[in-house]
């Protein structure tokens, strides 16, 4: 069926059309709606379109409305848009037979026109007449929040609940109207697109922004979004301000609710009607960013609170629950920006007091950044520095430092001055990897320090042990470690009884130790730390302690334990959105490092995405994720020898950067490899003494050595440094690196052609490497290594699983021999490894056990070998097992 012509439609039957021909095709709801009325197996009789004004809501249902109409086999569509003069019984009874009526269903104008509009029992009477028809009517009611009338909304009702089954209903408004559609719901037969589903989508804005000749960065367009929240109406806005604007990016920066145009739509769509009380409650409980019933209750003296907030969230008031914590409610930016602007006509001295109490409600419930930015808007000095004290440390460890910091260049000079604030800028410096200017930072208060703070009281402890904690952290990256460590113990490490200050200020002792070398007494801290972190419940503090002790274990070559304890500091950093913290990324580059010992291929890639993300927050460290995410993913580039040249200029073991000694000499000798395999020998020299000089005589140097040593052919040389350390007698830091110099030695005997002991020495590695899962010291070293796992398949006992699972792990090479074994031969090859008698496998191939020898016979002589347990050796030297 097709539509009347538009110009036979009385005004609130006509379906909307697009102002100026603009409009964004919202696919996605299109697709949505029809499925869902559609569906065979279980059709939506009625679907409800509930979001706030300027969300879209009838433009979307009317394109897509023409959009059916335009395709064949259409159903009949009759559009009702609700007055005001429809809460009247009889004239919302004409309007509903005009929509059908204008149609233009030759069948329907019939069956409508025996029907009397002023019968009482006419929604009985039309949903006969439409079933009698049998065929697909549908029916859009829009503006339905208009509809007031106990009368008319108990026919609807009515209507509604028994309409016929050809019969499709869209209701579209404001808000839900009282139909009583629960049941509906609960029998699945309502489908509902919220606000949620409305807004829109990077994509849909940028469409509608290509309207108004408006092309936004990625940068801006997130911007924008952040801004709209994907509301519609913000978007078109947006569109008609950017339209010719030279300086976009400053546009939507300065995009709020009291620009004129945005304004104006508030005030006349949304705020238009509202009660002189409301607008006083939405002004008060404007002053947070969220707030709870009780905040309101507060912050505007209404007993009812609960009331009015409940009202404004049926009524879709641009209000909305905050996802993670649903008693918390928020307005919608631009309506909250609006209403900032809007309540200074309630007074200065009114609007202090409000952020006042704000500030002593989320000093109250533990949040003390938000407490922070209240008490600064206030201008309360008084307030300001006492919450400094207060809050300083939950500051420090929850990570806030840079936000304080913005935070207080806002607040009075005398504030900024105040000890607890330049703590707090100490901690920003350090956070965004600004060492110098932490260290003048505290440089200052040592001057400034003579047993006084700024307001006259003695300072107190906390501040003691906070200066000289985040003096460690600024030495870490300086040097003078030991001296920042002694200092802070001398002021009492771990003893304060407040655990949440105990357990940072011996995460930074922990840190310290860690980076001195001193992984036992690192651990034993740390453990410490930890425990006070999980008693006072700090999450990001437990998340640190974590990722520290992660960093301890890497030290060791524990990949177990470092694993475990990565994975912990992940889930809690996910967890709690604190992916972009630099701690986050370490314990990921920990993560990456033990998915590169066991050779899981996502290594590289993780390491990348931390390198990325620590560069994003000016860390140090992002040099040395550089160097890892590069040594990492050497086996996938496709010029090695120019990675190995970035792997040299980007060093993570170089002296240059802040990196704990355990954790430098982890990596060495695959870094040693890899500049002896590209031919680079003095790189490799140049490592070998500059970590002699790093690390001293340990048998990590030993190692790192002797690779050199075996590679220039120095076999006695090469045996004689690396002997201390078989023999236990110089220790290395990472057990990784025991079983490198055990692989070094089995290379030095079958140099020597000493096969037994080249067999010991191998056996003793696998013995280092199983319960880790380490394959990837096996790989560094060469292809003599394989060729020996290869050889002596089925004689490493209970390690065979182990050394078979090795095995499998190098890439398979190209071998001509597949081409020389027939497809009988490879068939018989693959059964070989099995063990099981000729007999046995004839019967499986259902051949005769001379045919079986035959086929043997031919396979050794091809591979060149004499017994089946060399035959299984060369195949899978040549990759055909």
């Amino acid at each position: 069926m097709t539509a009347a012509p538009l110009g036979e439609f009385h005004l609130s039957t006509r379906i909307p059309t697009s102002a100026g021909g603009r409009t964004v095709t919202r696919t996605r709801l299109h697709t949505m709606l029809t499925e869902a009325l559609t569906d065979d197996a279980h059709p939506c009789p009625v679907a409800l379109v509930c979001a706030p004004a300027g969300s879209g809501k009838t433009r979307a249902v009317g394109d897509w409305v023409r959009e059916l109409l335009a395709a064949g086999d259409a159903p009949t569509i009759a559009w009702l848009t609700i007055e005001e003069r429809h809460n009247d019984l009889d004239v919302v009874h004409r309007a509903i037979l005009r929509s059908l009526t204008d149609t233009g269903n030759a069948r329907v104008q019939k069956a409508c026109a025996g029907l009397d509009s002023e019968a009482p029992d006419l929604g009985a009477q039309l949903s006969a007449a439409l079933h009698e028809l049998g065929e697909n009517i549908w029916m859009v009611i829009d503006d339905a929040h208009l509809l007031r009338d106990t009368d008319v909304l108990t026919d609807l009702e009515s209507f509604v609940r028994w309409q016929p089954p050809m019969l499709r209903m869209v209701i579209i408004g404001r808000f839900e109207p009282p139909l009583a559609l629960q049941r509906l719901r609960l029998d699945g037969k309502l489908f509902t697109l919220t606000a949620k589903n409305l807004a829109f989508t990077s994509d849909e804005a940028a469409e509608m922004l290509d309207e108004h000749d408006v092309v936004l960065s990625a940068d801006d367009l997130d911007a924008l979004m952040d801004r709209t929240e994907g509301w519609a109406a913000g978007i078109r806005l947006a569109g008609m301000s950017l339209e010719g604007h030279p300086d976009p990016s400053r546009l939507i920066a300065e995009f709020t609710g009291d620009r004129r145009a945005v304004a104006d739509y508030l005030i006349e769509e949304v705020l238009a009607g509202q009660t002189d009380e409301m607008r006083e409650f939405l002004l008060r409980t404007s002053v947070p960013v969220s707030f709870t019933v009780e905040l309101a209750e507060k912050l505007t003296g209404c007993t009812d609170a609960h009331g009015n907030i409940d009202w404004l969230e049926h009524h879709n008031f641009l209000i909305s629950r905050i996802t993670d914590s649903p008693t918390h409610y928020r307005y919608h930016p631009l309506l909250r920006s609006y209403l900032r602007a809007e309540i200074s006509r309630i007074g200065h001295v009114e609007v202090e007091h409000l952020e006042l109490t704000a500030a002593h409600w989320h000093d109250e419930f533990g949040d003390a950044l938000l407490a922070l930015e209240h008490a600064v808007n206030s201008g309360d000095h008084d307030e300001i520095v006492a919450l400094l004290a207060r809050t300083s440390l939950a500051l420090i460890v929850g990570g806030h430092g840079e936000a304080v910091d913005r935070l207080l260049t806002r607040a009075p000079r005398s504030s900024q001055d105040h000890p607890s604030a330049r703590l707090i800028r100490a901690a920003a410096a350090l956070a965004s990897g600004n060492i110098p200017v932490a260290t003048s930072t505290l440089e200052l208060l040592d001057r400034r320090r003579s047993g006084l703070l700024v307001d006259g009281a003695a300072e107190s402890r906390v501040h003691l042990l906070l200066r000289e904690s985040l003096r460690v952290q600024t030495a870490i990256g300086t040097g003078g470690i030991e001296t920042a460590l002694n200092r802070l113990r001398n002021v009492g490490v771990g003893s304060s009884g407040d655990p949440d200050l105990d357990a940072f200020v011996l995460l930074q002792e922990g840190r310290a130790l860690l980076f001195l070398g001193r992984n036992d007494e690192s651990e034993v801290v740390l453990g410490k730390s930890l425990a006070h972190a999980r008693l006072g419940d700090v999450p990001l503090g437990v998340m640190y302690c974590l990722g520290t002790l992660g960093g301890v274990a890497m030290s060791r070559g524990d990949v177990v334990r470092a694993s475990a304890l990565a994975d912990e500091a992940l889930a809690i950093g996910r967890t709690h959105s604190a992916t972009s913290d630099p701690t986050f990324q370490l314990a990921k580059l920990i993560d990456s490092w033990c998915r590169y010992i066991r050779m899981d291929p996502d290594a590289a890639r993780l390491a990348a995405e931390s390198a990325e993300a620590l560069h994003r927050a000016h860390t140090e460290t992002a040099g040395f994720a550089d160097g890892a995410a590069t040594l990492f993913g050497l086996d996938e580039t496709g010029n090695r020898h120019s990675s190995v040249t970035t792997l040299h200029a980007e060093s993570p073991v170089s002296s240059s950067l802040p990196v704990p000694p355990g954790i430098r000499a982890v990596l060495l000798p695959a870094i040693q490899y890899a500049y002896l395999f590209a031919g680079e020998t003095g790189w490799a020299h140049e490592l070998a003494s500059e970590t002699h000089a790093l690390l001293g005589p340990t048998g990590d140097t030993a190692v790192v050595e002797a690779i050199v040593h075996l590679h220039l052919h120095r076999l006695d040389l090469a045996r004689k440094t690396l002997q201390p350390v078989l023999d236990g007698e110089l220790e290395c830091a990472a057990g990784t690196n025991l079983i490198a110099a055990w692989l070094v030695d089995a290379s030095i005997a079958l140099a020597r052609k000493h096969d037994s002991r080249a067999h010991s020495a191998l056996t003793e590695a696998l013995r280092l490497a199983e319960p880790q899962s380490a394959l990837r010291p096996f790989h560094d070293c060469g292809p003599q290594i394989r060729e020996l796992l290869v050889r002596s398949t089925g004689r490493f006992g209970v390690l065979e699983p182990f050394a078979e699972r090795l095995r499998a792990s190098f890439p398979r090479s190209e071998s001509a021999a597949s081409d020389m074994l027939t497809p009988r031969e490879l068939e018989l090859l693959v059964e070989l490894p099995s063990w099981r008698t000729a007999e046995q496998i004839a019967a499986d191939l259902c051949v005769s056990v001379n045919t079986v020898k035959t086929h043997l016979r031919g396979i050794y002589r091809k591979l060149g070998v004499t017994s089946r347990r060399d035959a299984i050796a060369a195949a899978q030297h040549n990759g055909l097992l």
